[in-house]
């Protein structure tokens, strides 16, 4: 059925050009879509719904979809009216054309669906009971089929079923998401709602180092002009300058034990402290440019003065050699911290490469001793804190249970050290001799500070990582496996219990600090717990690729769902990796039959329905803000910075405090 036409408008006209593009990049040489580039598009592995989606949209029978059959089907699917969107999926599923789903058809389509999302059926609801709580719920005549009026007036009770099958697919149809930005703009997600001004602390706080910088350089520069030194001599000097006082400013975010004991006072409330890291790298990258531009300068200003060359200068002098193995450590450390270094498999040499600070440090002093005026009490307070680390970094704890869990994921449970005290969400640093001797990574506590032992979840990402879980599976109990704790240490979760209404989104791994949260919660809620609390509501997001990653946690989350008496909880899971377009419409509604039956998810087998594909946090988030206004709601974020990115504007429009977790 086409979409009725329309006079063109603003709107239209861009809906047009995001159209055309897709068309082009789905298209093949040949300016058509075919089978492949369809199941390419699609990312699908059965060619049965590529088949089924080329057959709704080749209007002409030709067995290709060309630029106008793209166009006007896709525009009937993402702008039309419901009943336009859903004869689009009612005809995928439709394999007969006959104008009716019959039992067979929905059970093709559904289990097809589930292998599509890497999922599989549970014993207790197999696809013919999907099908079957379909049909007794939505085939009205009772003839054993659907009709689409019968469809139709079964989805008009749950149109959000609508809104998630076109995000689902234009996924697919605009990668860039040029089209999910349209329909966002389209129900006014980017105009409607109040807005608050975004954090500017961190901001601040890059100013004010910039003209401390700036300020610096000037007035050294200024005076050494001023006395008629060497122009490119005395820049030199300004740009050492500059130096000292980032050498002092570099080692502050690292002292964290002093960052963990600020944090819950008023002075940690008023400081960016959950941007600290990002200051210490930004401070970082500026040392290393600014000693670069130092060292080209004295350089390139040396032979005027100085008829012997170069190699003098360099190895020939204390100040020359010490500048020289400056700028090779500093060179080594720079590169190896970066993310491709840092983020891959090569966690080792970020960690091992970083400790040569200390030699970096000593070099330092040795080549230019006025540093100790700007970072004398700075070092002094970090080699402070660095004692006591070491000092108290050595509480051994005996792994007394270990678990490989699905998607690389290791579960240890350690002995907790004796008086050690911590905050849900804190984390600590692990040495395992049986892994690594000297080795410590840090792993944020997944148990709640009320229970007995401490847990953590340790994702395989690096070499380190990888090693610990064969370790663990090729024991059969941990016997003799011992670690080592140093912490804990603060992060931006310890502000969950001094707020009212919270949002705790987890992605993936990123869910572990939450763990230790929601048992606290429960516990604190029901009594249980003499730890002060002003939370009254959490709303929980917990976003996984498939339906095994939901197994770390599932056995918690379960419980806290029999547990939370005060129903201060509520749970939001999302299988992003799930499809919930229009092939899968009769999946989502057998699911949606399902849930309303009473029955438990049949991904994760909890009382809370699992959203397939990305979810919509314009949607999501802005429920939230309904529900509560006017009172605030604050928003904290585990999981990767893109997705951190995204959330950030979002909450700053809806009035949302917004803190993220960084190690």
């Amino acid at each position: 059925m086409s979409p009725p036409s329309r006079p063109p408008s603003s709107i239209d006209r861009e809906l047009l050009a995001i159209l055309e593009r897709a068309f082009a990049e789905h298209a093949g040489p040949d300016a058509v879509i075919d089978l492949d580039d369809l199941k390419k598009a699609l990312h699908l592995q059965n060619p049965y719904f590529a088949r089924r989606v080329l057959e709704v949209l080749d209007q002409n029978g030709d067995g290709v979809v060309r630029k106008d059959e793209f166009l006007e089907g896709i525009r009937a699917l993402v702008a039309g009216t419901d009943r336009e969107k859903l004869r689009f999926a009612f005809r995928i599923h439709d394999h007969d054309d006959d104008g009716s789903l019959d039992r067979d058809e929905l059970l093709r389509m559904i289990t097809i669906s589930l292998a599509e999302s890497d999922t599989k059926e549970r014993v207790t609801q197999p696809a013919e009971a999907l099908v079957r709580e379909l049909l007794r719920r939505a085939d009205r005549d009772g003839d054993g089929k659907l009709s689409f009026e019968e469809l139709e007036a079964h989805v008009a009770t749950r149109p959000d079923l609508l809104t998630r099958m076109v995000r689902s697919e234009a996924i697919w149809i605009s990668p860039n998401e040029d089209l999910l930005r349209w329909l966002d703009r389209g129900k006014g997600s980017k105009e409607d709602g109040p807005r608050i001004a975004p954090d500017r602390g961190p901001a601040i706080f890059i100013a004010l180092f910039v003209l401390a910088n700036l300020a610096m350089f000037g007035v050294v520069l200024g005076r050494g002009l001023v006395r008629g030194a060497n122009p490119l001599m005395q820049v030199g000097r300004a740009l050492g300058t500059m130096l000292s006082l980032d050498a002092a400013l570099v080692l502050l975010p690292m002292m964290r034990r002093l960052l963990t004991k600020v944090r819950p006072t008023a002075l940690g409330r008023l400081l960016p402290l959950d941007s600290a890291i990002t200051f210490h790298q930004i401070v970082g990258h500026v040392l290393f440019v600014v000693a670069l531009v130092h060292a080209a300068a004295f350089l390139v200003v040396y032979p005027s003065g100085h008829p012997r060359g170069l190699d003098r200068l360099l190895f020939g002098t204390t100040i020359g050699l010490t500048g020289t193995l400056l700028l090779a450590v500093f060179t080594l450390m720079w590169v190896c911290s970066l993310p491709f270094v840092r983020r891959g498999r090569r966690f080792e040499l970020f960690y091992f490469t970083h400790l040569l600070y200390v030699v970096w440090i000593g070099l330092v002093i040795v080549h230019a001793p006025r540093v100790l005026l700007f970072a004398g009490l700075p070092l002094l307070a970090f080699l402070v804190e660095q004692a006591l680390r070491l000092a108290r970094r050595g509480r051994r704890a005996d792994i007394v249970a270990t678990a490989a869990l699905r998607s690389g994921v290791t579960r240890l449970e350690l002995t907790r050290p004796r008086a050690m005290t911590f905050q849900p969400g804190d984390y600590a640093f692990l040495r395992i001799p049986a892994i690594a001797q000297r080795e410590w990574h840090p792993f944020t506590i997944s148990s709640a500070p009320e229970q007995p032992n401490l847990g953590f979840h340790v994702r395989s990402l690096g070499n380190w990582s990888a090693a610990l879980r064969r370790v663990v599976e090729e024991r059969n109990e941990p016997k003799d496996l011992v670690a080592y704790v140093d912490g804990p240490y603060g992060t931006p979760t310890a502000r969950i219990f001094a707020a009212r209404n919270v949002v705790l989104i987890g992605a993936g791994i990123g869910v572990t600090p939450f763990a230790s949260v929601l048992e606290s919660l429960v516990l604190r809620g029901n009594g249980k717990s003499d730890r002060p609390s002003q939370l009254a509501h959490a709303h929980f997001f917990w976003l996984n690729r498939d339906q095994y990653s939901f197994e770390w946690f599932a056995a918690l989350l379960r419980d806290l769902e029999e547990s939370d008496a005060k129903q201060m909880l509520e749970i939001h899971l999302c299988m992003t990796a799930g499809r919930a377009g229009a092939t899968s419409l009769g999946l989502e509604l057998a699911r949606d039959a399902m849930r309303s039956a009473g029955r438990s998810d049949m991904f994760t087998g909890l009382r809370t329905h699992t959203h397939l594909g990305p979810p919509d946090w314009d949607t999501l988030l802005g429920a939230v803000q309904k529900r509560h206004a006017p009172e605030p709601v604050e928003v904290f974020f585990c999981g990767p910075h893109g997705l951190g990115q995204k959330l950030r504007p979002i909450c700053e429009r809806l009035g949302f405090a917004f803190h993220e977790e960084k190690f």
